[in-house]
């Protein structure tokens, strides 16, 4: 491969915000403009699985895909360690960039990301950027599909990589080339919430003073909240009810996902969910991972704005691989 390096910044993972996801999508379309066939993104590890969802979306999103393969890559363990897996992983992306198919752009592949496939030296994984995530704070192998699989294995031996592509990926051209990333909102504000036993109403209140444009909480098990109190010694949970249907009756947006890294959310298979759905909160049928559906909601406001209706029906779609009619684990 001939490769040109190019430094767009430098800063811990954890500190990048939005606009950093813009400032990579641009600079991979000048890549391409450029000539190339491929481009590898380094990055920390903390939010690789979030930039590789929104560059994801970014180039796949409105029904494309990107012109050329999209790689991002780092290392566990840092290059001055015995142990560092950053050469590795390089190669790897390298090489995938370089000769990998051409990215089908609903099939999880138009960003991928390319680590360790286990905790020994040899093999890597190319994973799908849209449904990954980092479950391990120090293993080689720390990033995982989330409902999805592996798209590829590429060994590393003397000879050279070599790419084993597992039987279910067969990309298809399908989707219409573009050159230009759609491209994220920054100003656009969205509050994460956990569900459990200190949610209470008035934090949904005060985000509301602050005007910001949706809240995405993380609800237990199929995507639930607390607000019943059976036993009439819980009142704070009908409160935050009242909260989060006063949120939703402000035109605001309302998204739960599930606390569980995998498996599907579903409001219908309880009365509560149910009646959550009557309330406005928007999530049913999703299996897109948390996270994710935080950069998912994210690109659906930089589309839509506070249009609900328009939020509620892309939800349920699966745009670029994120939301795939059948989970595979």
């Amino acid at each position: 491969a001939n490769i040109e390096a190019v430094k767009i910044g430098n800063m811990w993972s954890d500190d990048m915000r939005p606009q950093h996801w813009n400032l990579i999508a641009t600079a991979i379309a000048e890549a391409f403009a450029d000539g190339a066939v491929g481009v590898v993104v380094t990055q920390g590890t903390d939010t690789m699985h979030m930039t590789s969802c929104a560059l994801s979306l970014a180039w796949a999103g409105e029904g494309n895909r990107p012109p050329g393969r999209i790689v991002i890559t780092g290392s566990q363990r840092s290059s001055d360690r015995g142990s560092s897996d950053a050469t590795e992983n390089l190669l790897a992306a390298v090489h995938w960039a370089a000769t990998g198919p051409d990215p089908d752009g609903g099939m999880g592949d138009s960003a991928v990301i390319v680590m360790h496939a286990g905790s020994g030296d040899g093999k890597c994984s190319v994973l799908p950027g849209c449904a990954v995530r980092k479950h391990h704070s120090s293993r080689r192998d720390a990033f995982q599909a989330v409902d999805s699989r592996p798209i590829a294995e590429i060994s590393l031996a003397k000879e050279g990589p070599e790419t084993q592509v597992n039987d279910w990926y067969i990309p298809t051209d399908g989707r219409a080339v573009t050159k230009k990333p759609s491209l994220f909102n920054p100003e656009i504000k969205i509050t994460q919430l956990l569900a459990g036993p200190h949610l209470r109403g008035e934090v949904i209140e005060a985000i509301a003073g602050l005007d910001h444009d949706a809240i995405m909480i993380q609800g237990t098990g199929l995507g639930h909240l607390p607000i019943e109190d059976p036993m009439g010694d819980a009142p704070e949970n009908l409160e935050l009810r009242r909260a989060v249907t006063e949120w939703c009756n402000s035109g605001r947006i309302a998204i739960i996902s599930t606390q569980c890294i995998g498996g599907p959310v579903n409001m219908a298979v309880y009365s509560k969910g149910r009646e959550q759905m009557e309330m406005g909160v928007i999530g049913h049928d999703s299996r897109c991972g948390p996270d994710a559906a935080l950069v998912k909601l994210h690109w659906l406001i930089s589309r839509h704005g506070r249009d609900s209706e328009k939020i509620a029906e892309s939800w349920v779609s699966d745009l670029v691989g994120e939301n795939p009619e059948a989970m595979m684990e």
